[in-house]
């Protein structure tokens, strides 16, 4: 199917995903590397200060990806945007519409 706005992913998204794994008899959780060098559109939805004394900006993004890009709540996605500047976030409840995936990220900066 034709995504009609493909054309506006100007970034690029590694994905990697927690599997558990066993290793001398503990089972441990590690990330594997699910996909890299996807295209995706990041854009800011909002803005929060927390926490004292050290304050915190929590910052909430939506991510837009196609339909065939395996994306789930839970993953860590590292994202380099057109001017090369790479963001790492956690991808929070993903939606499928008719042309893309619209999917909550948060990123956590320190003031």
């Amino acid at each position: 199917m034709f995504n009609p706005y493909a054309v506006m992913y100007d970034a690029k998204m590694t994905v990697k995903r927690w599997h558990e794994v066993e290793k001398d008899g503990y089972t441990r959780s590690e990330l594997f590397l699910v996909a890299e060098g996807r295209p995706c559109r990041y854009s800011s939805s909002g803005q929060v200060q927390t926490g004292t004394p050290n304050p915190s900006i929590q910052n909430s993004y939506k991510l837009f990806c196609g339909l065939d890009e395996d994306v789930q709540e839970g993953d860590q996605l590292v994202i380099t945007m057109r001017t090369g500047k790479t963001v790492e976030v956690s991808l929070g409840e993903c939606h499928p519409y008719t042309y893309q995936w619209q999917c909550e990220v948060k990123r956590d900066d320190n003031a």
